[in-house]
């Protein structure tokens, strides 16, 4: 596959991952006759793990020793994490979504009958401070 196919997948920018190759991070796949990289499955799951990676805070340099300790690890092995990684994520998303239809079906009973105009203004903004007071300083 081509570099556009492959940032379509992977969900990153073209410009994010000749970034990558330029680091380091990923290697260079070969070229075709016209001069095309021609990318492959490794390649996505190395960018799918930069990614993941990156969207846990870690930095680039960090990213290159965590991928350079998984040197040589097979593909189903990569992929089996991959699987596992995101089955956290679901499980995580489904318990705050379980959370909010609780909160929805209270609200709907009229358990809230709170709204977000009949809150006071607490703590004031100072903006709000200054013009009711005529003070510029906190007292």
């Amino acid at each position: 596959m081509r570099i556009g196919e492959l940032a379509g997948i992977v969900g990153l920018t073209t410009r994010a991952i000749r970034h990558y190759h330029h680091l380091g991070l990923l290697p260079e796949p070969e070229r075709l006759g016209n001069g095309y990289r021609a990318y492959g499955l490794r390649h996505a799951v190395e960018l799918a793990r930069i990614r993941r990676l990156t969207e846990l805070g870690l930095g680039l340099p960090e990213v290159r020793d965590v991928l350079a300790d998984d040197a040589g690890r097979d593909l189903a092995e990569v992929l089996a994490e991959l699987d596992a990684d995101l089955a956290r994520q679901e499980a995580a998303i489904h318990g705050r979504r379980t959370r909010l239809r609780a909160l929805l079906a209270d609200a709907e009973r009229g358990g809230s009958r709170r709204t977000a105009r009949s809150r006071p203004n607490w703590p004031p903004s100072s903006a709000s401070w200054v013009m009711s007071t005529g003070r510029r300083r906190w007292p």
